[in-house]
């Protein structure tokens, strides 16, 4: 579905088609109405020197007198604070200018559909998609604070989710400039001051803008806060039967705890939702990076636990929705690339374990080498010593004549030859096989692991690794950081350690 990139806009007919003479603005081709409330119209172009079709937002002429002037201002300052933002997740002003009574603004046309669309036909979000969709805004916020511009109406209408969850952050109507607000608002009435400040939209106010107090940006970190709340819950923080009933509430309520609507919100996320929501501006995150940075550790630790999961439980990972999902963004590597390197992993720790293990020896290998050729040439010595030595002969009437003494060379190999006959043959006894156990590694964002002073690679892909039984000491090193810890192997018990740099 296409839609306009501005807040409160509702389909409708245009009442005076008269506003676009000869269909043209500048050298823009008018396509077709988009939407319209009432203060401005958003009308879909297109640039015919380049071909790209753009939304141009008019400041509706038939506006009162008395609230042109104070709209007027509004319109200009939403051209010069979205023109000199340039990020992905802020929508792109491509020119302001002013043709007769109408006074325009040229924008990127965008295809999806407003974050208040989406919750009013009844999406859902997972927790996972909440924590990023609302991290990306408040990365955009904090690049829009740091150049000095403060939005002041976040609300869902004022966010368009383009294609599944690429938020953009719309209609910079009521923008500030912090450097300038003073300065502006001097230039205003009392009563206009209090107009200007009370300008937004009353459920997404923060606490100082329902005062109408002086505002910074940490008001946007309050009505940031507000959709989170929203969309863990499915439901406003604050609530009242009319407009005056909405701010008092925002002002001196606390909000529900999340979990008591649903008991199934991660902690974590209803935190940091609480710290936003805070009364007091110094009680709440001061930099929306600091919100960003708190749900993107979030996201981490949801990848870590991914994939130790898939590791432990390989038949519930592949019926995750989801399977398809990188699981390590900064390392490249996915889940099948993961499975390939813990296949791997498994199948050198198996080889290496077998050829360690040894076998059983031969006894003859045993034995000294001139043993065993004593043994093969022991009977051809007995054979000879017999033919050398025959029996005596006694001669009657004769003298007894003594049989010739033996050759002691032959003498000395009978010897050898049965003593190698008596030798019990020696045999070895098989050393016990080396008992190993697992240990079970989870650390982000990554870090290079030694154990007992050798590198055996980086976390992840490795998150698996076998050791003998025993006491070892595992080093984990980040850079400059490091973490050790020593930790006792054993066979019936995996060993886990996880840390976050």
């Amino acid at each position: 579905m296409l839609t306009a990139m501005t807040a409160d806009l509702h389909l409708a007919t245009l009442s005076n088609p008269t506003l676009i003479p000869k269909g043209r603005i500048g050298r823009f081709v008018y396509e077709s109405e988009i939407g319209q409330g009432s203060v401005g119209i958003v009308y879909l172009f297109r640039d015919p020197m380049i071909g790209r079709k753009v939304a141009i937002k008019v400041l509706n002429p038939q506006l009162p007198a008395n609230q042109r002037q104070l709209f007027e201002k509004h319109f200009i300052q939403e051209a010069r604070a979205a023109g000199r933002l340039n990020h992905p997740n802020i929508v792109t002003v491509y020119d302001a200018d002013k043709t007769g009574d109408l006074l325009f603004i040229v924008m990127e046309y965008l295809e999806g559909k407003e974050l208040s669309e989406m919750l009013a036909s009844g999406h859902q979000f997972s927790y996972k998609q909440i924590a990023d969709i609302i991290g990306r805004i408040a990365q955009a916020l904090d690049y829009a604070h740091e150049n000095g511009v403060i939005h002041r109406d976040i609300k869902p209408a004022n966010i368009f989710i383009v294609g599944n969850s690429t938020p953009k952050v719309l209609d910079f109507g009521i923008a500030s400039a912090s450097r300038q607000l003073s300065d502006a608002d001097s230039t205003l009435g009392e009563d206009q001051v209090s107009e200007r400040r009370l300008l937004g939209t009353p459920n997404y106010m923060s606490p100082e803008q329902a005062k109408s107090a002086v505002v910074d940006a940490r008001t946007d970190i309050f009505s940031l806060g507000v959709m989170l709340y929203q969309l863990l819950c499915g439901q406003l923080p604050f609530k009242g039967k009319d407009v005056p009933g909405i701010l008092h509430a925002i002002t001196h309520d606390a909000a529900i705890p999340p979990q008591e609507i649903k008991s199934d919100v991660p902690l974590r996320l209803a935190r940091i939702a609480a710290k936003a929501l805070a009364k007091k501006p110094e009680d709440r995150y001061q930099r929306a990076a600091d919100m960003a940075r708190e749900l993107n550790r979030f996201l981490e630790k949801e990848r870590t636990d991914r994939i130790i999961a898939k590791i432990q439980n390989p038949d519930l990972a592949k019926a995750s929705s989801d399977k398809d999902e990188t699981i390590v963004k900064k390392t490249g590597f996915g889940t099948r690339q993961i499975s390939y390197v813990v296949a791997g992993a498994l199948a050198i720790a198996l080889t290496l374990w077998f050829s360690l293990k040894p076998s059983a020896p031969k006894p003859s290998a045993m034995l000294p080498q001139t043993v065993q050729d004593a043994e093969v040439v022991a009977p051809s010595i007995e054979t000879k010593l017999t033919e050398a030595v025959p029996a005596p002969r006694v001669v009657v009437e004769e003298p007894e004549i003594k049989p010739a003494a033996p050759d002691k060379k032959a003498l000395a190999a009978a010897k050898l030859a049965a003593k190698v006959k008596a030798a019990p043959v020696i045999v070895k006894a098989e050393p016990a096989p080396i008992e190993l156990g697992a240990i079970q590694i989870a650390v982000s964002p990554w870090g290079e692991v030694y154990v007992d002073g050798q590198s055996k690679g980086i976390t992840p892909p490795l998150t698996k690794l076998s050791l003998p039984v025993g006491k070892h000491k595992i080093e984990i090193k980040n850079g400059d950081d490091n973490y050790v810890v020593t930790v006792d192997v054993n066979t019936e018990k995996e060993v886990k350690i996880a840390h976050r740099f």
